[in-house]
C-alpha cells in the first residue's frame, strides 16, 4: 500500500490543490449567478475537447497536437458558449435558467454526435465526462498542481477586489465587462475550465465548483471571507480522502468517491458552523 501511495504522491496532491481552487472560484461564480451558465460553457469546452480529438486522433504521435489541439477547439467552443450565453441572458424575456437548460441540452447532443461520428473518441467520452484521476499522466499531474497553486494563490490574494466584482454584478446589476476583474476573471475561468475538462473531466470540475459553496450556504452566516476558506479547505480535504479511499477500495470509483466524501465534508462543516453559531 505504501508503495501505491509514494506512485499517487504527485497525483493526490495535484487533485488536491486542483479540488481547494475550484472550490474557491465556485464561490465567486456562484455569487455572480453564473452556476447553470457555467454548466453550459463547460459543456461547450466538453463538445470542442471531443471534436478535437477526433479530428486530431490521427496526430497521436506529435503529443503537442493530440494535446493542444483538443485544448485550442475546448477553448475556442467555450468562448463562443459564453458569448452565446451572455446574449440570451441579456435579451431573454423569461428566466435566464431556462435558455441556458436549452442551450445545455443542444450542446449535449452534439457531444454525443461528435462521439458518433468519431467512433474513436468513445472510449474517451465516458472518462471527460466522469474523469479518472488515477489515470492521470505525470505531465497533467504537474500541470493541474501549478494550475492548481496558482489559482489558489489568484483566489485568495484577490478575494478582495473579485469579491466586489461579484458584488457590482449580482446586487448592482454591473456588466461583467465593465468591473475592474471582468474581462480578466472571465478569460481565466474560461482557461480553467478548459483545462479541468480535458484532464479531470465534467463532474469533478463541476461538483469543485458548486458542492461545498452551495452545502455551505444553508450553514449559519460566517461571512464571505470564512465561507470562501471553509469551501477552499472542503475542496482540498474532501478531494485528498476521497482519493485516498479510493487507493485503499481498489472497486471504488474515484471521482464518485471524491463527490460523496465532498458532500459529507460540506454537511459536516455546515452543521459545525450551525453548532458554533447558536452555543
Amino acid at each position: 500500500m505504501q508503495s501505491l501511495f509514494s506512485i499517487y504522491a504527485v497525483t493526490i496532491i495535484a487533485a488536491t490543490a486542483l479540488g481547494a481552487a475550484l472550490a474557491a472560484l465556485g464561490t465567486q461564480l456562484a455569487a455572480r449567478d453564473r452556476a447553470m451558465q457555467t454548466m453550459c460553457i463547460s459543456q461547450g469546452a466538453m463538445l470542442g475537447v471531443l471534436l478535437g480529438l477526433g479530428i486530431f486522433s490521427y496526430s497521436s504521435d506529435i503529443p503537442a497536437v493530440s494535446i493542444g489541439g483538443p485544448f485550442v477547439l475546448g477553448f475556442i467552443l467555450a468562448a463562443t458558449t459564453s458569448s452565446v450565453s451572455e446574449r440570451l441572458a441579456a435579451n431573454a424575456g423569461s428566466s435566464n435558467n431556462t435558455h441556458f437548460a436549452a442551450l445545455f441540452a443542444v450542446l449535449l447532443a452534439c457531444g454525443y454526435l461528435i462521439s458518433a461520428l468519431f467512433p474513436l473518441i468513445e472510449s474517451h467520452m465516458s472518462q471527460k465526462y466522469f474523469g479518472d484521476l488515477a489515470t492521470l499522466s505525470r505531465g497533467e499531474s504537474l500541470a493541474a498542481m501549478v494550475i492548481g497553486f496558482m489559482l489558489l494563490a489568484i483566489s485568495l490574494l484577490f478575494r478582495g477586489e473579485l469579491t466586489r466584482d461579484s458584488f457590482a454584478i449580482s446586487i448592482l446589476g454591473t456588466p461583467q465587462p465593465a468591473t475592474r476583474w471582468g474581462n480578466l476573471f472571465a478569460f481565466g475561468s474560461l482557461l480553467v475550465i478548459c483545462f479541468c475538462i480535458q484532464t479531470v473531466g465534467f463532474l469533478f470540475t463541476i461538483s469543485c465548483l458548486f458542492i461545498p459553496t452551495s452545502i455551505m450556504s444553508f450553514g449559519a452566516k460566517a461571512g464571505l471571507r470564512r465561507h470562501i476558506l471553509f469551501c477552499t479547505m472542503i475542496g482540498a480535504i474532501s478531494t485528498a480522502m476521497g482519493f485516498v479511499l479510493s487507493l485503499i477500495f481498489s472497486h471504488l470509483p474515484t471521482v464518485p468517491t471524491i463527490i460523496a466524501t465532498m458532500t459529507l465534508t460540506a454537511a459536516i462543516f455546515s452543521n459545525l458552523g450551525k453548532h458554533n453559531a447558536k452555543s
